[in-house]
C-alpha cells in the first residue's frame, strides 16, 4: 500500500489536504476513486480516521481511495467550511487527482467513477455530493456509516438522557477553541484509547456543547438546517444509489434516522440497503475486523460502492 499527502485547497492562508492510497496493482488498469469524509461532529477529527482495514479493503475491490480534510467549526460554520470543502475535495479528485497520480506514480484514475462515503457528520458530507449543481454529476453510489440526516430533529438538541459522570468542565478552557483563527483543517481524534481526551480544549468544548445539546446549532450557526441536510434531497429519483450502514445500540445517532433515509429513497424508486448491526454502538467499526460480525456490515457496505463502479 502506498500513501500521498496533496494539498486540494488554500484558503485563508490554511492548506487542506487528502491523502491518497493505492497499490501497485492500480497502475494495470484505471481504477475509480472512493472519497472519504471523516467524522467527529464538524469541530474535531482528520483524514487520519479513516481505518487501514477499510483502506486495504477499497484497495483489494480496485479503488484508489482518498481521506479528505476540511475546515472544522465553530470558527467557522458547517456551511462555509465543512459543506464548501467537501465540495471543493470531491471536485479535484475527479478533476486534478487522475492527471497529479499518474505524473507522480504512473497509476491511472478514472474521474469519470466515483464514489464518495463517510462516518457520522462525514457521512453528511459523502451524501451532500449528490446535491451539488451540475456540471459535476454525482457521485456513482454513497456509503453513510451512521451518519446525520434529518437535523431539525429535537434528538439532536437534546442533552443526553444519562447525565455525564466526567469531570466539569472550566469555559475559559473550553473556549480556547475560538481564538482558532483561521480555522484548522485537522483535529484531534473524538475519542482516544481511554476516552475522549479533555486535556484537549477542542475535545472538551465539543463534549461541553454535546452534554447541553447545543453542538449542531452553534456550528451550524445560521439555523439553515435545510442548505447542510441531505434529507431534503431524499426525495428525489436521481439520488445516487446508496447504502446506510448504523448499529441498533446508537446512543449519538440515532439509527432510526438510517432507516428514515433508507425508507424515503427507497419510496422515490432509488436503489437502497439498509445493515443494521445489533448491540453496535456509534464509531462501532473503529474496533471492527476482518472476520467478526460487525466488520462484516462495514464490508457489505464497500462491496456496495464497488457493485456500482
Amino acid at each position: 500500500m502506498e500513501k500521498k499527502e496533496y494539498t486540494f485547497k488554500e484558503i485563508s492562508n490554511t492548506s487542506i489536504a487528502a491523502d491518497v492510497y493505492y497499490t501497485k496493482d492500480s497502475a494495470k488498469s484505471k481504477s475509480p476513486i472512493a472519497l472519504h469524509y471523516h467524522g467527529g461532529n464538524f469541530v474535531v477529527g482528520s483524514k487520519a480516521l479513516l481505518g487501514e482495514p477499510h483502506v486495504k479493503k477499497l484497495l483489494e475491490l480496485g479503488f484508489v481511495v482518498v481521506s479528505a480534510n476540511y475546515r472544522l467549526c465553530p470558527t467557522t460554520t458547517v456551511y462555509d467550511g465543512p459543506v464548501q470543502d467537501a465540495f471543493d475535495a470531491y471536485n479535484w479528485a475527479r478533476t486534478i487527482l487522475p492527471d497529479k497520480l499518474k505524473a507522480d506514480a504512473g497509476i491511472e484514475v478514472d474521474g469519470t467513477r466515483i464514489v464518495t462515503f463517510g462516518h457520522s457528520c462525514g457521512a453528511t458530507l459523502a451524501l451532500l455530493t449528490a446535491t451539488l449543481p451540475p456540471p459535476p454529476p454525482p457521485p456513482l453510489a454513497i456509503l453513510d456509516l451512521f451518519g446525520m440526516k434529518y437535523l431539525r430533529d429535537p434528538a439532536y438538541s437534546t442533552p443526553p438522557a444519562t447525565p455525564s459522570n466526567g469531570p466539569p468542565l472550566d469555559p475559559a478552557f473550553t473556549h480556547k477553541i475560538f481564538a482558532d483563527i483561521p480555522p484548522p483543517s485537522a483535529g484531534p481524534s473524538p475519542v482516544g484509547p481511554s476516552g475522549p481526551d479533555l486535556s484537549n480544549y477542542r475535545v472538551a468544548w465539543m463534549l461541553s456543547q454535546l452534554r447541553a445539546g447545543t453542538l449542531l446549532a452553534t456550528v451550524v450557526a445560521d439555523g439553515d438546517y435545510e442548505r447542510v441536510d441531505p434529507a431534503g434531497a431524499f426525495g428525489r429519483a436521481a439520488f445516487p444509489p446508496t447504502c446506510f450502514v448504523h448499529g441498533a445500540a446508537d446512543a449519538l445517532v440515532d439509527c432510526r434516522f438510517s432507516v428514515r433515509a433508507h425508507e424515503a429513497l427507497r419510496a422515490a424508486g432509488v436503489e437502497t440497503e439498509l445493515v443494521v448491526v445489533e448491540g453496535a454502538a456509534h464509531g462501532f467499526d473503529a474496533r471492527a475486523g476482518p472476520g467478526d460480525e460487525e466488520w462484516g456490515a462495514v464490508e457489505r457496505g464497500l462491496e456496495f460502492l464497488k457493485a456500482h463502479v
